[in-house]
């Protein structure tokens, strides 16, 4: 897997996936870094390290944190006071966040080294004086405050509308003490070599010290916090570094930190991260830039989008307000109304005995603020409520800057997106530690710089006297191993893997398939660029004995095949979402006829990739017509050049569909593996951002059936959207058990290795209590008493984490010194299990493939359970 950014294209997750999932987010703290108590206990400890393999140093985007303690400076050690904070009633985040910079210009924080969450902690180097262990007090939370305005910029005595605006904001702002802390304690422990060492304040100094770490870009001017401890410079920051997407989106390049427990030390975990943002603009040329004349697609796009609005009272020339709203919509009555069609009653002074007078859109703003509307045909904003509308012309709004993009990208967006965040490690670590001369702004974001001494040199380490530790700037190096290439079996050839490939001509699969009646099908679309495939290509074969060449192409790897049916076509109108429903007949009718002619596998060319055109197509195969399908872009299959390894990746997909085996690896089975050995996996995919409220997650669960570990059914059902753990799982798991008996001679595994994905460290526990249980339960009922049961291993992988690794020399990067290419990435097989993981826990990292994009993201493994 690459760094490609957090824009959202694929699967969808629970919460915001862009992130570490195990790292801090500013509210509930790091707590797989210190398992002790009762959570630690359902975890194994580390039995040892590994050792096979060539070993090598890498570098990591870690960087070491130091405590006044450790560099011999006690006069500099502090201290951390924290303190929860409670608001009544609950505000929104943003008024959250004001709030509490208001409190912090309260006297009781004058001269106090501080730092928040803008959440529900503050810490601070000194006792606040509080009068006690709490303090209360109303407070209103301010408006938010645009640049360039000066608050409260009203003539005179304040109007009723912002008294009562006052009113509704005041709030009970209460802080109480919660305890005193020593990061000292924390390296204490962390160096510790006693396994049952603890220290109850642990987790709460690491959430302060990434709490702390963070207060520069939180603070910062022109920085969005987009959560997850990722923060992203937009414009108007000097380290601004954009991208345009099209249709009104840019990428913006952020950066990603969080402090982490090692073994004997704290770390800082910097890195970059891509998003998609709104760019800021007026709102009409956001409007014109995203293209769609379709007033419900661009009220979707716009909703709940922040903009600011400036006009003038009475023709005065000093902005009478400049306001910052969100947009619900259009106008509801009349629907899309424009500025002339949309009418409402106010009053014309704040005399009781005014009388409510009707009105325009566009009425008002000529006679109320001098505005004549230049665009009086666009539809009108509610930048209020649906039941409280209060409206706004498009004309006069621009977009707020910094303001993520939570939907999926379009596919051109998309492939705009891995141009700009998919870059090569080097690039990467350039952008996030820089040099000496040039240091790179992650660490300037973060100011993890000095300011420049009485010579102007930057000097190259953050400042250890505000908090009482100092972090590094140089990136960590760490050693690793370079895991031997494994032996690939085919029929009655090995193949030695080369950086991560191999060539699999003149082979035959493992075991090949025996294919039932099988056909092809062509989609074109009825538009200028819709033919699937060229009827007389210039280059290449035509339609029919280019299908003929597939033929040959799956006959010499071994797969048994009838003769092809009849080739068959559909055109479809243009992939629009009115013609959907037509479309959807068309699909239908040619899949029925499919499968009245006994035709069990589909071979479908498209013109090109279309989500919705795939989901159907998978839909009427998988689900509802139980017919294999195999898709690919027609001007792919006809491309001259690589169409060998084109047709020889079909082939991979035709064989494991029709049963057979592709590939094993030469001894396969040693320890811990045998022929008695079930791998399991299972994961929950989550409604992507934009999906319907209400939309379910999707559980599944796939088990190994055959002794070569190639073939995998699966189990997939729907449950509660957006949790992660499985529910009907016992059952789940005792259908993988009767499947594996039907293939094995009625016998159960002995062993059962589970590969669990998609869980933060928060979880790890809810495994162990929740899911594992279910197991044993399906265990009792296929195995009878617990001593019968299979030995069980249960490993968790991530892949939403933020380590990445660099090597230190060309012999172990992906590098080809003769071609004068590759990606720089760490070799496939590079695995690390020191010195950046957890002192207890068994963890590793894998870099299991090679790096076709961007910057290598390795795997990361930690065993929750060995029996």
């Amino acid at each position: 897997m690459s760094d490609r950014g957090g824009y959202g294209r694929g699967r969808g997750r629970g919460g915001d996936r862009g992130g570490d999932r195990g790292g801090y987010s500013g509210r509930g703290g790091d707590r797989g870094g210190f398992r002790g108590g009762r959570e630690g206990a359902l975890v194994p400890g580390r039995r040892g390290y590994g050792t096979q393999g060539k070993q090598i140093t890498l570098r990591a985007n870690y960087f070491a944190i130091k405590t006044a303690a450790e560099l011999n400076m006690p006069q500099h050690e502090k201290v951390w006071y924290r303190y929860d904070c409670e608001i009544t009633p609950a505000p929104s985040k943003a008024k959250c966040r004001r709030l509490f910079d208001k409190i912090f210009t309260h006297p009781k924080f004058h001269g106090i080294v501080w730092a928040s969450d803008w959440a529900k902690i503050i810490v601070t180097t000194e006792p606040l004086d509080l009068g006690g262990t709490e303090w209360k007090q109303k407070v209103v939370i301010p408006p938010e405050p645009v640049p360039g305005v000066e608050p409260n910029a009203y003539q005179g005595e304040v109007p009723q509308f912002v008294q009562d605006a006052q009113n509704r904001n005041r709030v009970e702002f209460k802080i109480t003490s919660t305890g005193s802390f020593n990061v000292r304690d924390v390296i204490n422990l962390l160096q510790s070599k006693s396994p049952g060492a603890e220290y109850a304040g642990a987790s709460e100094v690491l959430q302060l010290a990434n709490i702390i770490t963070c207060k520069p870009p939180n603070t910062g001017n022109y920085i969005r916090n987009a959560g997850n401890n990722r923060f992203y410079p937009h414009k108007g920051h000097p380290g601004v570094e954009n991208y345009d997407l099209g249709n009104a989106l840019e990428a913006l390049r952020g950066y990603y930190a969080s402090v982490r427990p090692a073994v004997g030390r704290l770390l800082l975990n910097l890195n970059v991260t891509s998003g998609a943002f709104y760019k800021p603009l007026p709102l009409k040329d956001l409007l014109a830039e995203y293209g769609s004349s379709k007033r419900d697609m661009s009220e979707n796009f716009i909703r709940m989008l922040k903009v600011e609005a400036v006009y003038t009272k009475d023709g005065q020339t000093q902005p009478f307000k400049k306001m910052i709203k969100t947009i619900v919509g259009y106008s509801q009555k009349p629907r899309f109304g424009d500025a002339k069609a949309v009418k409402f009653q106010y009053k014309a002074s704040n005399s009781p005995d005014a009388q409510p007078v009707l009105t325009s859109v566009f009425e008002y703003f000529k006679t109320h603020h001098g505005i004549t509307l230049k665009l009086p045909g666009e539809p009108v904003l509610n930048v209020g409520t649906k039941t409280d509308p209060q409206y706004l012309p498009v004309e006069l709004c621009t977009v707020i800057a910094g303001q993520p993009f939570k939907r999926l990208l379009q596919g051109d967006q998309t492939s705009e997106m891995l141009k700009f965040a998919a870059r090569t490690p080097n690039l990467n670590a350039m952008s996030i530690a820089g040099t000496q001369q040039s240091p790179g702004n992650g660490l300037r974001l973060f100011k993890l710089l000095n300011p420049p001494d009485q010579e102007g040199q930057m000097v190259q380490r953050s400042s250890v006297k505000p908090w009482g530790f100092q972090v590094g700037t140089d990136m960590i190096t760490v050693p690793g191993r370079i895991l031997n290439n494994p032996q690939i079996k085919y029929g009655s050839k090995s193949v030695t893997p080369r950086g991560g490939s191999w060539n699999c001509a003149d082979v035959k699969f493992a075991r090949p398939g025996r294919m039932g009646k099988w056909a092809v099908l062509v989609i074109n679309h009825n538009s200028p660029r819709g033919r699937a495939l060229n009827p007389h290509p210039r280059d290449g074969l035509a339609p029919e004995p280019l299908f003929s060449e597939l033929e040959g192409f799956l006959k010499k790897y071994g797969l048994q095949m009838p003769q092809r049916q009849t080739t068959q076509s559909i055109t479809l109108d243009p992939l629009s979402l009115q013609n959907r429903a037509t479309n959807n007949r068309q699909l239908e009718q040619i899949f029925g006829r499919a499968e009245s002619n006994g035709v069990n596998f589909l071979f479908v060319v498209i013109p090109e990739y279309d989500a919705w055109l795939y989901a159907r197509i998978k839909f009427f195969g998988d689900v509802k017509y139980g017919i294999h399908t195999i898709n690919a872009i027609g001007s792919k299959l006809q491309k001259v050049n690589g169409q060998g390894m084109f047709m020889g990746n079909l082939a991979l997909k035709f064989n494991i569909k029709s049963g057979g085996v592709n590939h094993h690896i030469e001894g396969t089975f040693g320890k811990p593996l045998d022929n008695k050995t079930m791998l399991m996996g299972i994961d929950v995919t989550h409604p992507s951002p934009g999906s319907k409220e209400g939309a379910p997650s999707i559980s599944c669960v796939v088990a190994s059936i055959d002794d070569y570990l190639t073939q995998w059914p699966g189990d997939i059902r729907l449950q509660t959207g957006r949790q992660e753990m499985v529910d009907g799982l016992e059952d789940m798991v005792v259908k993988r058990l009767e499947l594996w008996q039907k293939y094995h001679k009625n016998e159960l595994p002995a062993k059962i290795i589970l590969y669990r994905d998609g869980v933060s460290e928060g979880q790890y526990d809810q495994v162990l209590l929740r899911e594992v249980p279910s197991f044993h339960a399906a265990f009792q009922r296929k195995y009878g008493a617990e001593g019968k049961w299979p030995k069980m291993a249960v490993i968790v992988v991530g892949k939403r984490h933020h380590t990445r690794f660099y090597p230190t020399s060309r012999d172990h990067a992906d590098y080809n010194p003769q071609r004068e290419k590759g990606s720089w990435n760490p070799l496939p097989g590079t695995i690390v299990d020191r010195h950046i993981g957890n002192r207890i826990l068994g963890e590793f990292w894998l870099q299991a493939h090679q790096g076709l994009q961007g910057t290598a993201r390795p795997a990361h493994y930690v065993i929750l359970k060995d029996d």
